[in-house]
């Protein structure tokens, strides 16, 4: 009689006891999980930067963290385990390293336009110099007046001009002029460009 009582009590025990257990996990199943501040200190606690998001989640059947940290020189995302802290899931993004493309893009640019600036300042400067060659050039072009060639020839030795006459000669223009002297016979050629003695050539007058 006393041990089917011991039994009824024990069995007692048991059944409210277990009723407690089931009644204490259904009404508190957070209680598993890691709270908010939990989870942030673990991931401070490995990572460094702000903590821009913190969500609690689920996937899979399992209570998951996910969280955004932004740092100095990079950004992590990253899903945690909601009981254990475990780390499931870590994207870490360089940003210093993306922000140093874009500035490398941007210098590339700048420096494209700078030497396109320079090759244009340089494209000008040759016109520019083409334009004064080419008015030097229709300078040099001009042909001396036929009166300054014989003013030329006769300063040079004067005398009677026999015979002047305008020739060309490989692609160069001359004046031919022929002096009498009071000695020689003088003949010249001058450049018709520049006004300079080419050539001279002299006869004295006793070899007639």
């Amino acid at each position: 009689m006393k041990n089917k009582l011991f039994f009824i009590i024990l069995t007692i025990i048991i059944v409210i006891g277990s009723v407690v257990a089931i009644y204490n996990f259904t009404s508190n199943p957070a209680s598993a999980y890691l709270s908010e501040e939990e989870a942030k200190e673990k991931v401070s606690d490995q990572f460094s930067g702000k903590i821009m998001e913190l969500e609690l989640d689920e996937e899979n059947n399992r209570k998951v963290y996910e969280v955004e940290i932004k740092g100095t020189d990079r950004d992590y995302e990253l899903k945690i385990d909601a009981e254990t802290g475990e780390i499931l899931l870590l994207n870490e993004k360089t940003g210093t390293l993306r922000d140093n493309s874009v500035a490398k893009e941007e210098a590339a640019d700048d420096q494209d336009n700078t030497d396109q600036e320079d090759k244009n300042e340089t494209d000008n400067k040759d016109e520019q110099n083409e334009e004064t060659k080419q008015q030097s050039d229709n300078a040099n072009n001009t042909l001396i007046s036929a009166e300054e060639a014989r003013s030329i020839a006769t300063d040079q030795y004067p005398g009677t001009i026999t015979d002047f006459e305008q020739d060309e000669d490989d692609g160069r223009y001359l004046y031919e002029i022929e002096i009498r002297t009071n000695t020689h016979e003088v003949d010249l050629e001058i450049d018709a460009y520049t006004g300079s003695i080419i050539s001279i050539s002299k006869d004295d007058l006793d070899d007639d």
